[in-house]
């Protein structure tokens, strides 16, 4: 009876430890998945990368003139995979940054974004080089200044 009534104890304590620590669990992953805000006095840029496609995307080459990288853009993006890139500047006026990679074939994906206190964009985003045509890219924001939020989607393949 003594054993039955320690189990049940046992039992009462570990459950809510273990649905706390799922749940938190849960919590964590969610803010893997999304872009978010990242602490820092200046405005920023999440950008989510995704390759839809069959094909390998290498870096061909990146640009943040005005700011720094918290996360710069992977040399290496697999089929089906997506990626954060983070940025953020001291200057209160804004950042801008892009990620270029090349795709097979001969084409080049730019994925661009401008985050300025009177204008937050993704003007600039597009595929370049041979066989573009093969390509496409989806991109929208979903917040703005400071605190810039974009996702971009590659698609298609020649």
């Amino acid at each position: 009876m003594r054993t039955n009534a320690r189990r049940r104890v046992a039992l009462f304590i570990a459950l809510p430890a273990t649905a706390l620590a799922v749940t938190g669990f849960a919590v964590a992953a969610a803010g893997v998945a999304t872009a978010g805000t990242m602490p820092t006095s200046g405005p920023t840029i999440a950008m989510t990368i995704s390759n839809d496609t069959d094909l390998p995307m290498v870096l061909a080459g990146s640009s943040n003139p005005y700011g720094q990288w918290m996360q710069a853009p992977s040399d290496y993006l697999a089929p089906h995979s997506s990626q954060i890139v983070k940025a953020y500047s001291n200057d209160p006026n804004g950042v801008e940054v892009d990620a270029t990679y090349a795709l097979p074939g001969g084409a080049q994906a730019v994925f661009r974004a401008d985050n300025y206190n009177n204008m937050t964009d993704v003007d600039g985003t597009r595929i370049d080089g041979n066989f573009g045509h093969g390509y496409g890219i989806s991109s929208w924001i979903d917040s703005g200044y400071p605190n810039m939020n974009a996702g971009y989607h590659l698609y298609g393949q020649p």
